[in-house]
């Protein structure tokens, strides 16, 4: 029987971010750290675009990424979504979740978030949405919304402006995974 090879669609490319230019310097200490990345990122005023990877646009999950690497040194794996995508390819985007979810602990009801963790929640207008949680003033999450850029927000905040179900995420290191 002869050999014959099926063509396959080749995955698309796994997007890397583009870091913004002039980032400000780390200075060892975390929450002032933490403070000045936010306040420079909001001043940037970046604006949101699903599947957007820097250096003047990003979506949820690739800010995330950037908030992981420049804050925590963290490679947090990407997930692909392919600029412009309708909101209905976010469930074939999310397929490419598996490897992130493996970075990550989810928390035990009831168990504080710490400094750094991942954030996962769900709004009416995106049910998949992910931040980072910021031990600054009682809790605070960095995330960039479709309609407002990048925002830090705390557990009210979130709740007024439609966001619920906040699950938060603890990473793993190499060694755990």
């Amino acid at each position: 029987m002869p050999f014959t090879m099926q063509a396959t669609t080749p995955r698309p490319a796994v997007p890397e971010i583009v870091m913004p230019v002039s980032l400000p310097a780390l200075t060892g200490n975390p929450k002032a750290d933490a403070a000045a990345l936010c306040d420079s990122l909001m001043l940037r005023r970046l604006r949101w675009r699903l599947g957007a990877c820097g250096p003047d646009a990003f979506d949820c999950w690739s800010s995330m990424v950037l908030l992981q690497k420049h804050l925590f040194g963290r490679d947090v794996a990407m997930v692909r979504i392919a600029e412009g995508v309708p909101r209905a390819a976010l469930a074939e985007a999310f397929a490419t979740f598996e490897p992130a979810i493996l970075q990550w602990r989810s928390r035990e009801r009831g168990e504080e978030p710490r400094h750094g963790d991942g954030v996962l929640m769900s709004h009416k207008d995106a049910p998949h949405h992910c931040g980072v949680w910021l031990d600054l003033d009682q809790g605070v999450v960095a995330h960039m919304a479709e309609h407002g850029g990048f925002s830090v927000d705390d557990r009210q905040a979130l709740r007024l402006t439609g966001y619920t179900h906040l699950r938060f995420f603890e990473w793993r290191a190499v060694a755990d995974v």
